[in-house]
C-alpha cells in the first residue's frame, strides 16, 4: 500500500501542477490501474483490465483461488479527473462470463455492465470495451455484475477515484483508500451476522427490533438461510497480520476512503484513540465534516472521513462489530517514530458509541435540476421468510416487479417501507439520489448517495433524483444474495 504526503504550502498547487489523476498517483488500497496509452490527439484515455483467477493469500497460510482484476485483490485502483473521457478495454481470461458495473459513475446506459440489460455477458476469451466521461466526482467503485454473489465473494471489486475539477471543500495531508470485505473459506469460525444493519445506530423502530434480535443470538425466525458462512474479514485483500500498516505523522489530516464490498456485512469502522469526521456520502460532499466515534457501512456504501493526527503512538484501525477483528478487520495505524510499538488489542461493540447516521449530515446540493413531471412511487421490500431465498419488491420478484417509468427531467420521489427482518442497502443505476427522510424523520439537508440502507422491521427512507439519465437502469439490494433472489426493479428512463 502506499500513500501521498503533501505539505500544507503547496498542496493545491501539487494537484493542479502534478496532474494526479493523469499521472495515475495510487493513494493507497490497491496499485493503481497503469493505462495501456495514454490520452492522444482523441482526448480518450484508454486502460486494459483482465479479469482471471490468481492464488492469492489472504493471510499467512490461508490461500485462495481469487477471482481478480490484473492479479490482485482489491483489483488496482482506477484514478481520473471530472470530466476526463475513458477507454476501459476488459478482457475475460475467466473460465465463465462476466461484465464490469462503474458503480455510481453516471456512464450511458450501454455501459452500464449490466448482463441482459445493458449488454451481453462477456464470454471466456472475448473482450469488451467500456467508454464513458468520468462524472460525477469522488469515491466511487467498480465491480463484476455477473453472478455477482460468487464474483463479488471471490475479488471482483476495485476502487474507482474522480478528482473535482475544482478543489475539494475539504483538504488533507495524506490519503489511503481502504477496501473492506468478506470471504467465505471455510477455514475459520463463521461470524455473526449484521444482516439487520447497525441494529439501532440510526435511531429506529426497525433498528430496536434488530437490537432485540442481536441478543436473541441474531437467529431470528424468519432469516433467508442462503448466505454463506463468512470466516474471514479484509482490509484491502489481507486479513491481519497481513494488513499493511498505514504510516502517518504527527499533526497530518489524514483522509481514508472507506469503500465497503462486502457482499452481505455492515461494518462499523473506528479507530483507536481518535475520532473521525465525516466528509463525504457515497463520494458527495457535506457542507462540513461529523465528527463521531465509528462509521457504519453497508454494502456497497462509501464514505470519506478524515483523522486529525494529534495522538502519536500506534493504533488499530478495526471495525468494532462483534469477531470482524480478530476475523482479520484491522490494521495498524503508526505515527513516526513509533514503528516499533503494537497497539492495544481492539475493543468489539458498539453500544456506547457516537456512530455516524443520515441524519447528522448536510449534503450539498449536487444533482440535476428537474424539468419534468413529479413522479411517486411507494416500494415494499420484503422475502426471506422462514428461509426463503425469495426476495420481493410490492410482492413481485424481478423480472416480474413493475418498473419505475420515467422521462427525461422528471423529478422522482420514491419510498422504500422495509417489512422483511434485514437490512436491504438500495443501489440505483446511472444517477444518484437525495436521502429525504429516514424512517419518518426528514433530515435538515439532504445528503446524497447512490446506495441506502433500509433498515429492517419496518424501517423507511425517502429519496429523491432527478432521471436525467435516458436508459433502463437497475435498482435493486446491493446484498447480491437479495438481489439474485428477486429484489430487483427497473428505472426505465424515456
Amino acid at each position: 500500500m502506499t500513500s501521498r504526503t503533501i505539505p500544507e504550502s503547496n498542496r493545491r498547487e501539487f494537484l493542479r501542477a502534478a496532474g494526479l489523476a493523469a499521472a495515475g498517483i495510487a493513494l493507497g488500497g490497491s496499485s493503481l490501474l497503469v493505462p495501456r496509452r495514454a490520452a492522444g490527439a482523441s482526448g480518450v484515455r484508454e486502460i486494459e483490465i483482465v479479469a482471471r483467477e490468481t492464488r492469492w493469500e489472504l493471510a499467512p497460510g490461508k490461500v485462495i483461488r481469487a477471482m481478480t482484476y490484473n492479479g490482485q485483490v482489491p483489483g488496482p485502483t482506477i484514478r481520473l479527473r471530472e470530466g476526463e473521457r475513458v477507454r476501459i478495454t476488459l478482457k475475460n481470461e475467466l473460465a465463465e462470463p462476466t461484465t464490469i458495473h462503474w458503480h455510481g459513475v453516471d456512464v450511458p446506459n450501454p455501459m452500464d455492465g449490466v448482463p441482459g440489460i445493458t449488454q451481453k455477458p462477456v464470454q471466456p476469451g472475448e473482450t469488451f470495451v467500456y467508454e464513458f466521461e468520468a462524472r460525477p466526482p469522488g469515491t466511487r467503485w467498480y465491480h463484476t455484475h455477473f453472478a455477482e454473489h460468487r464474483q463479488i465473494d471471490l475479488g471482483l471489486a476495485a476502487p474507482l477515484m474522480i478528482e473535482p475539477a475544482v478543489p475539494d471543500p475539504f483538504g488533507s495531508d495524506r490519503e489511503y483508500t481502504l477496501v473492506l470485505d468478506d470471504w467465505a473459506t471455510g477455514t475459520g469460525r463463521p461470524l455473526p451476522s449484521t444482516r439487520e444493519g447497525t441494529a439501532g445506530a440510526r435511531g429506529s423502530m426497525g433498528g430496536m427490533m434488530g437490537g432485540m434480535g442481536r441478543m436473541m443470538g441474531g437467529g431470528m425466525m424468519g432469516m433467508g438461510g442462503q448466505t454463506p458462512a463468512y470466516d474471514t474479514m479484509t482490509i484491502n485483500g489481507k486479513a491481519y497480520p497481513a494488513t499493511e500498516p498505514l504510516h502517518v505523522r504527527k499533526g497530518e489530516r489524514v483522509r481514508l476512503r472507506l469503500i465497503n464490498a462486502s457482499a452481505d456485512h455492515t461494518h462499523v469502522i473506528r479507530l483507536a484513540g481518535h475520532r473521525l469526521k465525516v466528509t463525504h456520502t457515497d463520494g458527495n460532499p457535506l457542507v462540513q465534516p461529523v465528527e463521531v466515534d465509528a462509521v457504519p457501512i453497508a454494502p456497497s456504501e462509501r464514505y470519506d472521513v478524515f483523522f486529525v493526527a494529534d495522538h502519536p503512538g500506534a493504533w488499530f484501525l478495526y471495525c468494532a462489530e462483534e469477531g470482524h477483528p480478530g476475523a482479520g478487520e484491522q490494521v495498524a495505524v503508526v505515527y513516526e517514530g513509533h514503528e516499533g510499538k503494537t497497539p492495544e488489542a481492539p475493543i468489539e461493540g458498539i453500544t456506547d458509541l457516537s456512530l455516524w447516521r443520515y441524519g447528522l449530515g448536510r449534503g450539498r446540493d449536487v444533482l440535476h435540476a428537474a424539468s419534468g413531471h413529479e413522479q411517486t412511487f411507494d416500494l415494499t421490500l420484503s422475502g426471506g421468510m422462514m428461509g426463503s431465498d425469495v426476495w420481493t419488491i410490492n410482492g413481485k420478484r424481478y423480472p416480474n416487479t413493475d418498473p419505475l417509468r420515467l422521462r427525461k427531467g422528471d423529478r422522482v420521489r420514491v419510498r422504500f417501507n422495509n417489512m422483511s427482518m434485514e437490512a436491504h442497502p438500495m443501489h440505483l443505476h446511472g444517477q444518484s439520489f437525495k436521502v429525504l427522510a429516514v424512517n419518518g424523520r426528514r433530515l435538515r439537508q439532504p445528503i446524497v448517495k447512490d446506495s441506502v440502507d433500509v433498515d429492517a422491521h419496518m424501517g423507511s427512507v425517502d429519496i429523491e433524483f432527478t432521471a436525467h439519465n435516458p436508459g433502463d437502469w437497475f435498482f435493486h439490494c446491493h446484498k447480491p444474495m437479495h438481489m439474485e433472489g428477486g429484489m430487483i426493479t427497473l428505472a426505465k428512463i424515456a
